[in-house]
């Protein structure tokens, strides 16, 4: 894999003075570096992270730097954490090269963690070395360093980055891919071991009032049951919706190379054969037929082979922005389903990043996929808004709705409405943001919004 991703040998510039940021920082270059994805690791990884999350929470963090080592050929990699009472970032778990220096500290408004923070989006620096020198007194390179924000709910508490010590490996487009989701596993470490430290003293104001009131034994061992059964519950839910995302992935991938084989294999075949049975035809006007034929075929083969990738990720979303995608698949949804679909949408919505503008595109896509397996609607509405705060989504249908005590379990936390909705709620809350789900006699609808007020000009 290192091969791969090798260029051309670069080496740090010597220099006492220290160099401007836009000197170091390289982010734009990752839209042009791209390289095969590896699933089966990723999906191993994936797996090791789920058991570890159920089984050992505390050891989730180092499980995830290390899984970032493996995935993107980083030399080291690490988590740090914001003390906002000292302005500093605290390194508080390390995986590799750097692991030496756990504990250590770099300031909150001078450091490539704070430049991250500050700009809310991932960020690549080239040897950062030369403008934050106190990197200086590391003794390894610090060829390249990938740094992404963590949100917990509507903060960022935190920062995971990897560092390339080899001058020679260089970060991508796939590698922000992994360490995205590598933070949103990092979110939901967070979030469960603050939950059970929560817990935990929560137990122990327990504990004092019964201590306090003289309960008995029994009601002490009650309480203490609950909060167990409480936590148990919670962590196998979450195992569950991870075990279930590895296997609809699995489930998607399989499904797209059968498309792929039956579609654009059968007609490269067909094309071959077209070809091969013109190089054999005795006349000119024979001859013609068959590449005529074999033209014919190459264009639906691209017709197919465009359509599959648009499903996978709309082109337009990263040219044009959401607007243009949601108007784009909601006009192909309605033709493929025989749905009727409303959609209100402002003429003007300016580009957010492309994390907020792909996390509503796939509730919208997800939402409307739903309508058409499982509500037997026949018409649905698709409505965006736009304000000074936050970009939203509000999807609805006439279909035959979500049984009331199912919705609740799902609402309170307690059950799974489906790998596809959990999946939906849990992206948006990672990203500070509000997902809801309302159904009666009359349909479904789902509201999902995203705060965006620092992007807006």
């Amino acid at each position: 894999m290192l091969s791969v991703r090798r260029s051309e040998l670069r080496t740090d510039p010597a220099s006492d003075r220290p160099a401007e940021l836009q000197d170091i920082l390289i982010t734009s270059k990752l839209s042009s570096r791209r390289r095969r994805a590896d699933p089966e690791g990723e999906n191993a990884a994936l797996r090791t992270l789920a058991r570890v999350m159920a089984e050992k929470p505390e050891e989730l963090i180092d499980t995830l730097l290390s899984v970032a080592l493996k995935l993107c050929d980083a030399g080291s990699a690490g988590l740090s954490v914001l003390d906002s009472a000292a302005q500093v970032f605290r390194w508080t778990n390390l995986a590799g090269a750097l692991s030496n220096f756990i504990g250590g500290t770099t300031p909150r408004d001078f450091s490539p963690c704070g430049v991250t923070m500050d700009r809310n989006s991932p960020q690549l620096f080239l040897y950062p070395g030369r403008r934050f020198q106190y990197f200086k007194k590391v003794e390894q390179v610090l060829a390249e360093a990938l740094v992404l924000p963590v949100r917990l709910e509507n903060e960022i508490p935190a920062t995971i980055w990897i560092v390339s010590h080899d001058p020679r490996v260089h970060f991508d487009s796939e590698d922000v891919r992994i360490m995205t989701t590598l933070a949103d596993f990092t979110a939901n470490a967070l979030r469960v071991l603050g939950s059970r430290d929560q817990e935990r003293r929560e137990r122990l104001e327990v504990e004092k009032v019964v201590e306090a009131h003289e309960k008995t034994e029994i009601e002490l061992h009650g309480v203490q049951r609950g909060l167990e059964a409480e936590l148990l519950g919670r962590t196998q839910q979450l195992e569950h919706l991870s075990i279930k995302l590895i296997s609809n992935q699995d489930d998607e991938r399989r499904r797209l190379a059968r498309e792929l084989h039956d579609s654009a294999g059968q007609y490269l075949a067909s094309i071959l054969m077209s070809l091969a049975a013109a190089e054999k035809c005795a006349t000119a006007p024979e001859r013609e037929a068959k590449i005529a034929e074999a033209v014919r075929l190459a264009d639906r083969c691209q017709s197919e082979v465009r359509t599959i990738s648009y499903l996978l990720h709309p082109p337009l979303l990263d040219d044009m922005g959401l607007r243009s995608a949601i108007a784009m698949y909601v006009e192909g949804f309605a033709a493929r389903s025989a749905i009727q679909v409303d959609l209100q949408i402002p003429k003007e919505i300016p580009r957010f990043p492309v994390s907020i503008e792909t996390a509503l595109f796939r509730v919208v896509q997800q939402s409307l996929s739903n309508i058409h397996r499982h509500s037997g609607s026949e018409f649905a509405s698709v409505a965006v808004a736009v304000d000074a705060h936050t970009v939203g989504v509000r999807i609805s249908d006439r279909g035959r709705g979500i049984p009331a005590k199912t919705l609740q379990a799902f609402n309170s936390g307690k059950a799974l409405l489906g790998v596809g909705v959990a999946g939906m709620r849990e992206r948006i809350k990672g990203m500070g943001g509000r997902f809801a789900v309302e159904s009666g006699e009359n349909g479904t609808t789902v509201q999902a919004s995203l705060p965006v007020t620092e992007y807006q000009s």
